[in-house]
């Protein structure tokens, strides 16, 4: 669900009904993040919101709907490469 100010990773992740956990959502945001800074010369703004799972608040990146697809593709391919590398521990 995404707000009048725009779209998390979180937000993007259950739109598509995937379950957040914090490997994946650090790895997709580390990415996008870069994107984004590439393509306007800062980082994005942040918003203090509730934690995704447990207690407490936790700054979340702010990124603009247009950027919708490309994150729906970082999580696609994270979660491609998690897969074809399996548990590395």
């Amino acid at each position: 669900m995404s707000s009048n100010r725009g779209i998390t990773i979180v937000d993007v992740l259950h739109d598509l009904r995937i379950e957040p956990t914090p490997t994946l959502t650090w790895a997709v945001g580390a990415a996008v993040r870069d994107l984004y800074e590439s393509r306007y010369g800062c980082l994005p703004e942040k918003d203090l919101r509730n934690k995704t799972n447990g207690p407490g608040t936790h700054c979340f990146a702010i990124y603009p709907e247009s950027m919708r697809a490309e994150i729906v593709q970082v999580i696609h391919h994270h979660q491609t490469e998690a897969q074809r590398q399996g548990e590395l521990f």
